[in-house]
């Protein structure tokens, strides 16, 4: 039995290794922040000078003042800190991408990819202009605003140093929760079946962050931007909860029920077999079960993984293949699905397009196939379900494709057990394993 999900790509490794790797690049970002934390130590009271400047009102010999000088070195080291940590941004993104990649599904490893280059670039530019811009105008307006007034102004250089870092960071936060839900729905990993999931994890993060970055005693101004947070959030997530992002999904508690009353969420995937079984079984499903569509499983790692992540997003709990009968899918799918559990199974609809001069299949061949099945239906149904089908010419039944049988136009077949078949008429053709043999 399998004991996790096992990827096209992934190989034997041992916890340590893994272990290993983290703390190498660990040590690798501790360096580099040491490092440009160093540098940045030498121009640190320009930088905040020049800030100050830029940031102030008024003069500063005028009206800026320092009433807590311990306040003030706690701030100094605090902002030598940041400016390393802001630094170090793109080695932070390239370790943190390389290190997680690997063990990542294919739309996971696109969102991050794109969550960490977008997300990184985009808040490197709303901070500066946020810092350098937005923080100074409003500023200049609060102080002509209290001169009008007529009231004194003496500001505290702690405060607005403070003040900045918990506008920039709150902005930074809010950025990062919306870029990260809308990438979840462009890139397919957000819909109706998770959009659960992504709500709890994005609204308690952000409004976690949020709390701890304003500081306590704006307890007012804490409150709106988590309610505004909060709305801007879900506004992001509701268009990819609707049937247009989520066409493929099957809704959650929907399925079928089985002889014994168990849900089973079945998933039919028409696979293409590189060409050889050019049947889309998408158009002709019923809305109870789900629909997943690929070129050629054996030969493609991507779409193997793509199938592993829409089973345990979607929670399928039965896979039909339309093309083989599973047995020649790779070792490593077949232990995924294992520890799914999934029950992977095929329709072997490609033994009907071989034994067909014009190589073709249809949606008859499709219900056919899918009547024939006795799980989850109950098998002493399986000859009514198949007789129910209308067909244009004779029917052949067996257990297995006989040897040598060639379907002609009209001529279908159904793999399923010929002893339910009885009194039928002459268009039904039964195939028993000794006149095979």
């Amino acid at each position: 039995m399998a004991t996790g999900l096992r990827l096209s790509g992934d190989s034997e490794r041992p916890i340590s290794s893994h272990l290993d790797e983290l703390t190498g690049r660990a040590g690798l970002l501790l360096f580099a922040l040491m490092a440009a934390s160093l540098l940045w130590m030498w121009w640190i009271d320009d930088v905040l000078g020049k800030y100050l400047q830029l940031l102030s009102p008024c003069s500063i010999d005028e009206c800026l003042s320092v009433y807590a000088p311990a306040e003030w070195v706690a701030m100094r080291w605090l902002s030598i800190i940041l400016l390393g940590l802001v630094s170090i941004i793109p080695i932070i993104c390239w370790q943190a991408l390389s290190f997680a990649r690997p063990g990542l599904l294919p739309r996971e490893r696109r969102w991050l990819g794109f969550f960490i280059i977008l997300g990184g670039g985009t808040g490197m530019l709303l901070i500066v202009m946020t810092m350098a811009w937005l923080l100074p105008y409003l500023m200049l307006v609060g102080h002509e605003s209290g001169a009008t007034a007529g009231v004194g102004a003496s500001y505290d250089a702690v405060e607005m140093l403070r003040l900045s870092l918990a506008v920039a960071a709150v902005e930074m936060v809010v950025m990062l929760a919306l870029m990260a839900s809308i990438l979840a729905g462009f890139t397919g990993l957000m819909s109706k079946s998770n959009v659960t999931w992504w709500r709890w994890r994005l609204h308690g993060i952000s409004l976690l962050l949020i709390w701890a970055v304003i500081p306590s005693h704006l307890t007012g101004v804490r409150l709106l931007t988590m309610i505004a947070s909060s709305t801007l959030l879900e506004a992001s997530i509701l268009p990819f909860t609707s049937s247009v992002f989520g066409s493929r999904v099957l809704p959650h508690g929907e399925g079928i029920l089985d002889s014994e009353g168990g849900l089973r969420r079945i998933a039919v995937v028409s696979c293409m077999c590189a060409g050889a079984c050019p049947l889309d079984a998408g158009p002709w499903l019923p809305e109870s079960m789900a629909s997943h569509h690929v070129g050629a499983l054996c030969l493609s790692a991507d779409e193997r993984d793509e199938l592993i992540e829409e089973a345990r997003s979607q929670r399928w709990t039965d896979i039909l293949i339309t093309g083989c009968d599973s047995t020649p899918l790779p070792e490593h799918l077949l232990q995924s699905m294992d520890a799914l559990s999934v029950k992977l199974r095929g329709l072997s609809l490609l033994d009907i397009a071989a034994s067909r001069p014009d190589g073709r299949i249809d949606n008859i061949d499709l219900e056919l196939a899918l009547a024939a099945i006795s799980d989850p239906w109950p098998q002493n149904r399986v000859a009514a379900r198949v007789l129910d089908i209308d067909v244009d010419g004779p029917l052949h039944i067996a257990e297995t494709f006989p040897w040598g049988l060639v379907l002609e136009s009209g001529s279908r077949f159904a793999r399923t057990e010929v002893g339910p078949f009885s009194d039928v008429g002459d268009d039904v053709i039964l195939h028993h394993r000794l006149q095979n043999a």
